[in-house]
């Protein structure tokens, strides 16, 4: 089979930023036990290239079923469809789909994937509960939401990427007031998306830096428009991911004023691979065979960080200069359920949910080795 891109025109933002499942050498985070993870490294230069933070992955322009009858050569295999339409970001987090088509490890499990290119979670829901698309990349707490406000029946086919050390970063200005975390007490930060991940993992940051997170006020910023509004004064604080905080640094002199992804929300996982539970009844062995793509993929990224750039500037706007030396996020090689329940509870005490979610029973069963 033949895995196909699909790319819509992409705003000109630029994207970039955090998480995978196996730490590089000399990674101030070791990795869990059992649960590979790669790092890789920060960007040399300081190319603002928007936060890609997967604030939201999906909605494409275009539909179409994707109700393709499997061929006689996917019986062998006992696949229920072999053709599938995947709807993803702009962004590094979706890397892994790229890879598992660029090394044709979808081909070796007998599927043919069309990755599309698309920007927002939300817009994707309606795409994926009418069928038009089979799965899509999305975040977490937008899946959650929306699983929880019943706009679909959620299942989670294979984790996507975790929160990865400095790839996030709260900064300041040279001749800011703000010198510390406690400073940001009364302050202004931009997040992309209100009542979303970032604002979610920052709380506990907060809160185990002894700041009240009831004081910080989040105003809802585009990704192009972060640095005017910082430069104007509309925001206090700025809410960065690589390769922005490297620019910000080098060329503004901002500082380093908490990492996001530190302490409480280290390896805080953002985004994965969903579809709908009715999806997954009528397609069981298809979800598994995708799943193993992935974990693969992610595999083969943890100490070969060139498979992850080649691909990157064929769904993002990052060159290939910058691809090459960019903070990965870590690309989840397995699933853990009682990492990605951490962020169904903080959502509960957040009362982003009306009820406890179980995440354990909205996860495939892990068919890859």
């Amino acid at each position: 089979m033949v895995a196909n891109l699909v790319l819509r025109s992409i705003p000109v933002v630029r994207q970039a930023h955090s998480p995978r499942e196996q730490k590089p050498p000399g990674s101030p985070l070791a990795p869990s036990k059992g649960v590979p993870d790669m790092r890789l490294g920060r960007p040399a230069r300081a190319a603002i290239i928007g936060l890609a933070l997967t604030l939201g992955a999906v909605a494409c322009g275009s539909g179409g079923s994707t109700s393709a009858s499997a061929p006689p050569s996917a019986a062998a295999g006992g696949l229920e469809k072999t053709k599938l339409k995947v709807a993803t970001l702009p962004a590094i987090d979706s890397a892994a789909i790229y890879v598992a088509i660029d090394q044709k490890l979808f081909e070796k499990e007998g599927l043919d994937v069309t990755a599309q290119v698309v920007q927002a979670s939300p817009e994707a829901i309606p795409m994926l509960v009418k069928g038009e698309i089979d799965a899509m990349f999305g975040n977490y707490v937008s899946m959650f939401q929306a699983h929880d406000k019943q706009a679909l029946k959620l299942r989670i086919l294979a984790e996507g990427t975790r929160a990865s050390p400095d790839s996030l970063s709260i900064m300041a200005l040279p001749n800011s007031p703000i010198k510390s975390p406690k400073d940001l007490e009364g302050k202004t930060i931009n997040v992309n998306v209100l009542h979303n991940f970032q604002e979610l993992a920052l709380t506990q940051v907060l809160k185990a830096s002894n700041v009240d997170p009831a004081k910080i006020k989040y105003v809802q910023v585009t990704f192009q428009n972060i640095m005017p509004s910082w430069k104007g004064g509309q925001i206090d604080a700025a809410y960065l991911g690589e390769p922005m905080v490297t620019a910000a640094t080098s060329s503004m002199g901002a500082r380093k004023i908490l990492d996001p992804a530190s302490g409480p929300a280290a390896e805080f996982p953002i985004s994965g691979y969903v579809s709908t539970q009715e999806w997954y009844d009528k397609n069981p062995r298809t979800a598994a065979a995708f799943q193993r793509a992935i974990h693969n993929a992610a595999k083969l990224m943890e100490n070969n960080r060139e498979v992850v750039a080649k691909v990157l500037p064929n769904f993002t706007q990052i060159n290939s200069a910058t691809a090459a030396t960019v903070t990965f996020p870590y690309f989840s090689s397995s699933d853990n359920p009682v990492r990605l329940q951490r962020v169904a509870d903080w959502m509960l005490e957040a009362k982003w949910l009306s009820k406890a979610i179980d995440v354990k029973t909205l996860m495939s069963p892990t068919t890859s080795g």
